[in-house]
């Protein structure tokens, strides 16, 4: 007889009208580390409706986590590696990390949503980005990392190029889910924070703690 602390396989609600039609575009969301919320209704609601199933699912299969979060009032979904390694999808062939630069600009990202945080919308233009990079609370470590030198002032194509590397990171982050866009390539950068921004805080407390020697350690770390 079967322990109570025993489960049995159970995939019967892959059955279902509704998943089975959506299936392959939610899971293939999820194993390319996106973070599913509401905007995505109909499989942000298949996630809720069977959230236990899915993460037996993913556990199963992929020794992975199917991790419902809530921040801000808002529920997101997302799959992580269990503490105890890193699951059937460790190659690092089959993933790739947020680079240094991206991992400093949704730190930043991380502390506009939390300065707007009662703001209906957290809209970021690139104008906004411009001013926190001249004058903000992490200037310095900044303008390290996106700059030649740390100085007053700085040339128009610098700045270009400056916001040229924002778009590549927002883009990155819309893909996982962390920001919307709202202009196209060709446009002045302009997007809306995500409550899943929150994912980073989790992913960086160390170098959230300390930004300014994080920026020291990742410009020193450049080749010439």
């Amino acid at each position: 007889m079967e322990s109570e602390n025993e489960k049995t396989p159970d995939f019967r609600f892959l059955g279902d009208e509704n998943v089975s039609k959506y299936f392959a575009d939610l899971n293939i969301k999820l194993l390319s580390g996106r973070h599913i919320q509401v905007a995505e209704y109909v499989a942000f609601s298949i996630l809720e409706d069977y959230y236990d199933g899915f993460r037996y699912y993913y556990q199963q299969l992929y020794g992975m986590d199917l991790v419902r979060r809530v921040f801000d009032q808002s529920t997101y979904y997302y799959l992580n590696f269990f503490d105890a390694g890193r699951g059937k999808l460790s190659d690092p062939s089959r993933y790739r990390a947020i680079t240094e630069i991206q991992t400093v600009t949704a730190l930043m990202l991380l502390d506009m949503y939390f300065t707007r945080y009662f703001d209906p919308e957290k809209k970021i233009s690139w104008a906004i980005i411009r001013e926190e990079i001249q004058s903000g609370d992490h200037r310095t470590a900044l303008q390290r990392l996106l700059f030649p030198e740390i100085r007053a002032a700085y040339t128009e194509p610098e700045w270009q190029s400056a916001e040229r590397r924002f778009k590549i990171a927002v883009s990155k982050f819309d893909a996982l889910g962390w920001v919307s866009q709202l202009s196209g390539a060709q446009e002045e950068l302009c997007f809306l924070i995500n409550p899943s921004i929150h994912r980073i805080a989790e992913l960086y407390e160390a170098e959230l703690q300390d930004l300014e020697a994080f920026s020291v350690k990742v410009k020193a770390g450049r080749p010439a």
